[in-house]
């Protein structure tokens, strides 16, 4: 292959240092037909190697240029035809430098399809770590790439866990560059104080959110293309690099979207979805299942839950969990499929 031999660029001179002495030279010399620099030097009392000292400057700044057919005479030059002899060159190769940069990204980005091809066949399609500075980046890697959708199911913000808790400004700065954002909330982050200030963000800047009976686990999709799902019961967090998966995952959120309700800020309190929730709790109950179990599915604590059962009891006269189970199974509370689910 053969290259072309690329000429040396001439570097633009760097001005000279400018005086206010340089500018009354110029000055002087204004009007005149032409000039010597020692006529000027004892017009105006000074050394003549002051003199030539403002000529240097002069001419760097093209205001002054040899007259024609006069030895060691010079001619003073205009501002304007200045600049045009100064300026111009040096704008023109701005513009052939940012010709040249149009140029390198357009060849890069010939080489962007195979850069994907490799990614999307990376040998680490699922990392599992509890490395909070791993996550942290990994997060920062999935989000940024992010430019169509991100798709959250978790817990109330009282309740999220670290990669939940480094992923909402993400999020935000996601949807700020037109990605969209839906985020799936157990009903009782509607009651969550620190879930509705994050909302206030959320929303305006064009988040979907919704609030639904049971929020069975928590996690991310980025684009269909990663995953960020809880692996076991401590803080490891497992990103999957698998598009199959994280398709899983986005179908099983858009089910449950379906039937949440969406979440209006202006709305206080539970907003209608009380009721929802109360049928929830009694088909868990009426399954056996413990209260570890039960706020984990809907998403609050255990202190919150028992306050909650204890209402419906309240509710329904009965003296045990068992028997409010009962009483909402003979008055139809309890959704058969749901308990033989439970």
């Amino acid at each position: 292959m053969e290259f072309e031999a690329q000429t040396p660029r001439q570097e633009a001179p760097c001005p000279a240092e400018l005086d206010e002495f340089a500018v009354a030279f110029y000055e002087r010399t204004l009007g005149r037909a032409d000039f010597c620099p020692s006529g000027i030097a004892d017009e105006l009392g000074v050394p003549r190697q002051r003199a030539e000292q403002a000529v240097c400057v002069l001419r760097e700044l093209r205001l002054v240029k040899p007259a024609e057919g006069v030895v060691d005479r010079l001619v003073a030059v205009s501002p304007e035809a200045a600049q045009m002899e100064l300026l111009v060159p040096l704008e023109r190769e701005i513009l052939d430098s940012r010709r040249r940069l149009a140029g390198f990204k357009g060849q890069l980005n010939s080489f962007v399809a195979a850069f994907e091809k490799q990614t999307r066949n990376r040998a680490e399609s699922v990392v599992i770590t509890d490395d909070q500075e791993e996550i942290e980046l990994r997060l920062l890697e999935a989000a940024q790439g992010c430019t169509e959708e991100v798709l959250v199911m978790q817990p109330c913000v009282a309740r999220e866990t670290h990669e939940l808790r480094l992923a909402r400004p993400l999020v935000l700065e996601a949807l700020r560059r037109g990605a969209q954002a839906r985020i799936l909330y157990p009903h009782t982050a509607r009651g969550d104080s620190v879930t509705r200030a994050h909302l206030g963000e959320l929303l305006p800047a064009g988040g979907q959110v919704r609030t639904t009976n049971e929020v069975r686990d928590r996690f991310l999709v980025f684009d269909r293309k990663t995953a960020f799902i809880p692996a076991g019961e401590g803080e490891a967090i497992a990103v999957v690099y698998e598009g199959a998966v994280a398709s899983f995952l986005a179908g099983l959120h858009a089910r449950a979207w379906e039937s949440a309700f969406d979440f209006d800020s202006g709305a206080a309190g539970y907003a209608g979805t009380l009721e929802d929730l109360k049928a929830t709790l009694l088909d868990l109950l009426a399954s056996g299942a413990k209260d570890e179990v039960i706020a984990r599915r809907v998403g609050m604590s255990e202190r919150t839950l028992r306050r909650h059962v204890a209402t419906i009891m309240q509710d329904l006269s009965a003296t045990s969990r068992f028997q409010a189970g009962v009483l909402a199974a003979r008055t139809g509370l309890v959704d058969p499929a749901l308990r033989s689910a439970a």
